[in-house]
């Protein structure tokens, strides 16, 4: 039995990893039957990419050429993808070939084996999929197979191992599956084999997978002890790999790496384990990206470091290669002992490359085979070359006046530093700086004229940038002595206004003239009329002897119609198979356009609306629901389902999701983002605030972090201006724990200090009293337009919990109740928003989190009145429900 050692495990993503196979490079594919998606790691384990909507995948591998073959058991068929994860084909006749493709070896000539355990076959296709032939018939004798579980191809031995279910006779005398390995040549025949079937030491009693080592050594896991068996093909039993510190549950996949590291799919731990197998190797390389800026025809950038760690057991002997002829490498091949780190340089070599931006990368690899990618970008940057706009300088002086400065931009079109000088050959044309660097502003102004006449004079400014070159730029002065006439017209005698322009006046009236005006460009504003929308501001050009007229009309005030911009926006229950798809729906229930999927996590997704960035319309608030790995992600979306990307912010290090609410707490008549803790059975009741930065146009911390509640299982958040004083209260109950009661608390916000440093204080609690259990869920909205915000409560997801809805004041007083008859158990979800703008908000009810629910929604008016109802979406599990203006 060889010595082994547990490395770090694999845990990214991963839920119920099942099977397990290498490339050539060591990059490791993991399918998830259960979840339907193949996730892909570096030989190091780093996450790489995933690949979803498979058929219950029981089966993987991969060949030389990188292809990847997935087999699925739902479909019955054995799909083969490229490395870009495009389905290039099916092997066979496609769906329907196989009954049960329990495992996959690549031969290195490309055939491809399939153990068929429901068909008790071995299949083999060509490297095109096409059938060739098959090894084996039904039964338990030598060559024979019953339900084969597993192969491995022995190349160096010229032998296909396989691992079948033979039958055979119990303790009891019933006859049952049992474990056997069978031996055969590369042609199918059969050579030696072994059974050891029971539940004593060294015997396989619920064998999965198999994987061989170098020396020729079986390895298979078994799902009754939890560990990993070693035999040697004779049979002889010599000893298990496991960790008692860090157990195997139910092992699946199981595959062996030409580095002597053993991978192991294990279920239940939601891990794949790692094992050094006798002298391994573990190459770890830092950093995987690296990036090079030049300039065209310059000095070559300095060269950057690769780190190059042997974390293994055994000397770890590598190569270093590139197809790129602009990148330079230090070495090509080295050896790193044991615990050490050696550095591989990367330079670049810039001759000959015009000014665009390069991307290539570095292979390093080690001797088994194992590699990392090192992606390289250079970009390359032109020469300097020195621009100035605009190409050209006019000044007028009108009747004596001094023309308004003006600017030339001096940018660097090339790269690089542009140093420049700026004179002018005219003592009346004056500047403000004479050296500079580019980018940079000069400011042109006109000197002294009393001296000169009327009539046109000329000048430059001349600009010079060394090698970058040189721009004259010609500057012309016209003075001149006209007038004109100035007319304002309007349909109010109480009109008010001013003009700016070579001269300043003030009028009233419905009509005023100003004659002998000098010439040039006049803006004029109107003043503000009570009861009369003032016209717009205009500007006009008075050219000389001519004139010009401002019309200006007063429109009366009218009461403006509430626009229709109340929208229900839905997001699908915490189903552990919903997605994080959002909808957007009229308040009559027809969908308004935007339907998007949040995230990419399972358990559906909780929402909440509010004008974050100033923009004057709500955006979409979204956190996943509550699944065991979900982060506190949030993610926030404009009207038409597109994310802003910027905004996006983790609140948590728990995991179950987050619940989100909005709320203006600092009365700027902007929201602010209400992040609480998900519905983890060991997740305090915490909540954050986020405000919108406009400077760094993103969410950040506002300062308040607080615990709700002793509880666990999260906590509900809401928001509303329930003592009517213009600002808005948080509002919490605690999370959905079967011990936890509908406890309502608000919170008042200090926002005094400035963001970063708010705080929050409890001003009331009470406790919304309901018969079932697992708290409540809330919302807040003025529903009977006193100008104070009611608490609306729902019965929180007990199974036996009626859709019960329950309306308190402020004060915990309750103003009503009513059902809103959507579904019989697993309570109800609610939202509150003015969806009519009429003054008073209604009442959204979602079906609750219960299996099965379906996704309906229904709108009520205070009293609890049904005004709409509609189905969201074909998924179970109830949704979420928000209210926002679009």
């Amino acid at each position: 039995m060889p010595s082994y050692e547990r490395l770090t495990p694999i845990t990214s993503y991963l839920n119920a990893p099942t099977a397990i196979a290498l490339d050539p490079y060591e990059c490791i594919y993991v399918t998830e039957s259960v979840n339907n998606r193949l996730f892909i790691y570096s030989q190091s384990g780093e996450y790489d990419k995933m690949l979803a909507g498979l058929n219950r995948p029981i089966s993987v591998a991969a060949d030389a050429n990188g292809r990847i073959y997935i087999g699925n058991k739902d479909s019955r068929n054995v799909e083969v993808y490229n490395t870009g994860l495009t389905l290039l084909f099916k092997l066979g006749s496609g769906n329907g070939e196989f009954t049960q493709p329990n495992d996959i070896a690549i031969k290195s000539n490309g055939k491809i084996y399939v153990a068929d355990s429901s068909e008790d076959k071995i299949k083999i296709y060509n490297a095109d999929g096409t059938y060739d032939t098959s090894i084996g018939t039904s039964g338990s004798g030598d060559g024979q197979f019953h339900k084969p579980l597993s192969i491995e191809i022995d190349e160096t031995a010229g032998e296909i191992i396989v691992l079948d279910r033979k039958l055979t006779y119990d303790q009891y005398g019933s006859l049952v599956d049992g474990a056997r390995i069978q031996i055969f040549d590369i042609n199918g025949v059969f050579k030696s084999g072994f059974s050891s079937y029971g539940q004593n030491v060294g015997q396989m009693y619920r064998p999965q997978h198999i994987a061989l080592d170098g020396e020729g050594r079986i390895y298979v896991t078994d799902t009754f002890q939890n560990v990993a068996l070693v035999y040697d093909k004779d049979g002889a039993y010599l000893g298990a790999v496991y960790d008692l510190s860090n157990p195997l549950r139910t092992p699946l996949g199981i595959t062996m790496g030409k580095s002597d590291r053993l991978f192991i799919a294990s279920l239940n731990s939601k891990k794949v384990e790692v094992y050094g197998i006798g002298q391994y190797t573990q190459m770890a390389v830092t950093p995987l990206s690296l990036s090079f800026e030049g300039r065209q025809d310059g000095d070559n950038p300095a060269s950057q470091g690769v780190s190059i760690t042997n974390n293994g057991t055994e000397e770890l002997n590598w190569t270093a290669s590139t197809t790129e002829g602009w990148i330079t490498l230090s070495a090509t091949s080295g050896t790193t002992e044991v615990s050490q780190t050696t550095a591989l340089n990367l330079g670049i070599n810039l001759a000959g490359l015009a000014a665009d931006t390069y991307l290539g990368s570095v292979r390093i690899s080690a001797a088994s085979g194992a590699s990392e990618i090192v992606e390289v970008e250079l970009t390359v940057l032109p020469t300097p070359i020195l621009s100035v706009t605009p190409s050209s300088l006019e000044y007028t002086s009108v009747n004596g006046s001094t023309p308004a400065s003006k600017s030339l931009s001096v940018t660097n079109t090339g790269a690089g530093t542009l140093d420049f000088t700026a004179s002018t050959n005219r003592s009346w044309i004056q500047i403000n700086r004479e050296a500079g660097t580019a980018p940079a502003e000069i400011t042109v102004t006109i000197g002294d004229i009393t001296s000169l006449a009327q009539g046109a004079y000329t000048g430059a400014v001349t600009i010079t940038g060394g090698s970058a070159g040189t721009r004259e730029i010609p500057v012309t002065l016209n003075i001149v002595s006209v007038t004109g006439t100035i007319q304002v017209t309007t349909n109010l005698q109480a009109a008010a206004y001013i003009m700016n322009g070579p001269e300043s006046y003030t009028g009233s009236g419905a009509s005023w003239t100003r004659t002998n005006a000098p010439v040039g460009t006049y803006a004029i504003v109107f003043g503000a009329v009570p009861g009369y929308t003032a016209p717009m501001s205009q500007s006009k050009t008075l050219e000389a002897n001519g004139t010009i007229t401002f019309s200006g009309e007063y429109t009366s005030e009218a009461e403006p119609e509430p626009e229709d911009k109340g929208k229900i926006i839905v997001g699908a229950g915490p189903g552990k198979s919903n997605s994080g798809l959002v909808k957007v729906f009229n308040a009559d229930g027809s969908e308004a356009g935007a339907a998007f999927l949040a995230h990419a996590y399972k358990y559906g997704v909780n929402v909440a609306a509010g004008d974050l960035n100033h923009d004057g319309k709500d955006e979409i608030i979204t956190a996943p629901g509550p699944g065991p790995d979900n982060p506190a992600e949030i993610r926030i979306y404009n009207p038409n389902g597109n994310e802003l990307a910027n905004l996006k912010t983790t609140a948590y290090e728990y995991k179950y999701g987050a619940t989100v609410a909005s709320g203006d707490l600092n009365g700027d008549g902007y929201d602010e983002v209400i992040v609480g803790t998900g519905a983890g059975a060991d997740t305090p009741a915490y909540i954050k605030v986020y405000v919108y930065d406009p400077a760094q146009q993103k969410m950040t911390d506002s300062g308040i972090n607080l615990l709700a509640y002793n509880t666990g299982y999260g906590v509900n958040v809401a928001a509303g201006d329930v003592d009517g004083d213009g600002t808005d209260e948080i509002i919490t109950a605690p999370g959905a724990g079967r011990s936890n009661t509908g406890t309502i608390k608000i919170w008042k916000a200090d926002t005094t200090m400035g963001a970063g440093q708010w705080s929050a204080t409890q001003n009331m609690q009470y406790t919304a009293v309901y018969k079932y259990k697992y708290s409540v869920t809330i919302a807040s909205g003025d529903i009977n337009g006193d100008g104070s915000a009611e608490i609306i409560t729902g019965a929180g997801p007990d199974r036996r919990a009626h859709d019960d809805i329950k309306i308190y004041d402020g004060s915990g007083d309750k103003v009503s109740e009513f059902r809103a008859y959507m579904v019989r158990n697993y309570g109800v979800n609610v939202a509150c928003g003015d969806l009519d703008k009429d003054g008073v908000a209604e009442i959204v009810a979602g079906a609750g989190g219960g299996a099965g629910n379906r996704a309906m929604v229904k709108v009520f008016d205070a009293n609890g009145v049904e005004k709409a109802s509609f189905k969201a979406f074909n998924t179970r599990f109830g949704v979420n429900v928000a209210v926002g203006d679009f």
